[in-house]
Parts: C-alpha cells; structure tokens; sequence
C-alpha cells in the first residue's frame, strides 16, 4: 500500500516468515514497488527501536569529536573507516556522468569482518580489516545494529527471490558471506558560498546504489531524494519506525533493469541543523557472477548488462570515487 500523506509505499513485514502465502504476498508488493519507483518503506521490520535510537547517537557522538581523533582512523585501503568532509566525488557510476563537486558530507564505515586467518585477508580487494575508535559505547551500539540489520536483510533474500520469481532460497548461494557496509552519515550545515553554484553541491551527488538493496534510517532534518520515473525528484522524509528500502544496480542487472535501480541524491544541508543517517548496504559476497535471469529475457530480448563478478565490479566503482584512503 502507499502512505497517503508520503506517496511512496509502504510495505508491513510483520506476517514475514509466517507461511509461503503471506511470504507471497509480501514478495508481490515488494515486485510492484521494485518496479515501479524502486523505493519503498518497511514497517514492522524486527529492529529494535532502542538500537536504532542507540546507533543514531552513536553516528552524532563519533562525528562531533575533533577531525584530529577521527582522521587517526581514516579509511584505508579496504575502504573501513573514517571518511572526511569532502573528500569524496561521484566518478564511476552505472548512470551519471562524474560530478563536478565533492559530497558535502562525511562518514564512518564498517565492512562485512574478515578473519584474520583467511587466505583473502589483506590479500584481496575489500578484504581487509575494519577499524574502530577508541569508545566501547559506539562500538557495542554500531556492531548491535550492523548484526541486526544483516540479519534483516538475510530474512528479506527469501521475498526478493519470490520477487523475481525464483524459488525462496535462490539468493542464498549468492549471500554465503556477503559483503556489506554499514555507513554512518552526516551531513553539516553548509554555509552560502557565492563563489560557488548551487547546482555543483550536493550532500550526496545523485547517483545508484552499486550492490543488491539499500537499508537507511534517518533522522527528520530531510534531504533525500529520488528521480521518479517521470525524471521529477521527490523527497524521502522519515517516517516513524520505519527503514528506507532500494534496489541497487546489482539487482538491476539480475532482472535485465526491469527491477529499477533508482537514482537518489541528498541535497546540500542548509537547514540549521545536522543530518544524521546510516545506511546498510547489502550485497553479493566477492564471488558472485551475476547474469541476468531466464525469465527477464523473455520473447528474445537480450541481456541490457553483461556478466559481472561482483567484487571486482564494486572494487572499480569504490577505487574511482573514493580515492583518499590510507595505503
């Protein structure tokens, strides 16, 4: 159903996992939403709203410390850590041309862990170890909230594979060890600059996901927004206990685009106060080749994408458009 007031919709998870009609029914609202606008709420999503109140203090505390204590963590070559202010500008992207300004933003990331007696560890892209400020209190909030909400998407694999029209455990060999990352965002108040044009800036140049779906709280400053398929934008706005769900380029190219990766942007912050958001980003392990489904080239229509193996492909997009990393 939609929101009356939101205009995007809004899809209840609290039958999910009940019995394979209420599993159905889900996955059917999940298809129309993922073909249509490419965005959706979800209620009744089984996280506690403590924790998320928790990891949203957690994202304020971390970024009001000196720029000092955070660059002692500054994101390194497996792409963990902190990411300054600025220091980051959309340049490979599966729709937009490169930016022209940096993301009047900043961030601290924490990837899927990697053991340390893995083969892999340190030895390929995005393998590498996370890295954690010195505060028991955040990293206990953030790892509770990176557990949960992995173990929300891994629930929601069930209804995308019904969603395509596979059989519920089709995603499952594609997610034995996914990688994901866990992005706390903020977004400062930016000052008027005349010497600047408005249309350079962004707090997060428009752009698509890389991975399979998206996962994002928010708090209420606002900010967000998506291209509809009209080429208007539209504004997300937080709805109360609720999570921000879209589809991102990979399971784009797993449907042939019929599953519509939808282009986002959080314009500049010039309210008078933070934006605060932290997003899970859900997505294929290392290994993953994906090709577009049987059923999405149906009456000889070919294949809009070819073949990728994930990691390689998000290991390009990440190299390209987040260059300052220790290492």
């Amino acid at each position: 159903m939609k929101n009356a007031t939101l205009n995007m919709p809004l899809i209840d998870l609290a039958d999910l996992g009940r019995d394979d009609r209420a599993d159905q029914a889900i996955a059917k609202q999940v298809r129309t939403a993922a073909m249509g606008g490419g965005f959706f709420y979800i209620a009744n999503h089984g996280i506690n709203p403590d924790l998320l109140e928790a990891v949203m203090k957690a994202n304020q505390v971390f970024h009001a410390q000196p720029l000092e204590k955070k660059l002692s963590i500054k994101l390194n070559a497996w792409h963990r850590g902190y990411q300054a202010f600025a220091t980051s500008k959309l340049i490979s992207s599966e729709r937009f041309a490169p930016a022209v300004g940096a993301n009047q933003m900043e961030s601290f990331m924490v990837r899927h862990e990697v053991p340390t007696d893995d083969p892999a560890y340190q030895s390929r892209a995005l393998m590498g170890p996370n890295q954690w400020p010195d505060d028991q209190i955040f990293c206990d909030a953030v790892a509770r909230y990176n557990e949960a909400v992995i173990d929300l998407g891994m629930r929601l694999l069930k209804i995308f594979a019904l969603a395509v029209g596979e059989s519920a455990d089709f995603f499952l060999p594609y997610f034995d060890g996914p990688m994901t990352c866990l992005r706390l965002l903020h977004y400062p108040v930016v000052e008027e600059d005349p010497a600047t044009s408005d249309a350079d800036l962004y707090g997060i140049n428009p752009h698509t996901d890389y991975g399979f779906f998206t996962l994002l709280a928010q708090d209420q400053v606002g900010g967000l927004e998506i291209k509809t398929v009209d080429g208007s934008w539209m504004a997300v706005p937080s709805l109360q206990d609720t999570l921000v769900v879209n589809i991102a380029d990979a399971l784009a190219r797993w449907t042939n685009g019929v599953f519509n990766s939808a282009p986002h942007r959080v314009n500049v912050n010039k309210k008078n106060r933070s934006r605060y958001s932290v997003a899970m980003f859900f997505d294929p392990n290392t290994d993953a080749k994906i090709t577009c489904l049987k059923h999405f080239m149906e009456n000889d229509k070919q294949p809009t994408y070819e073949p990728i193996r994930y990691g390689e492909y998000l290991r390009e997009r990440l190299d390209s458009n987040f260059p300052d990393r220790t290492g």
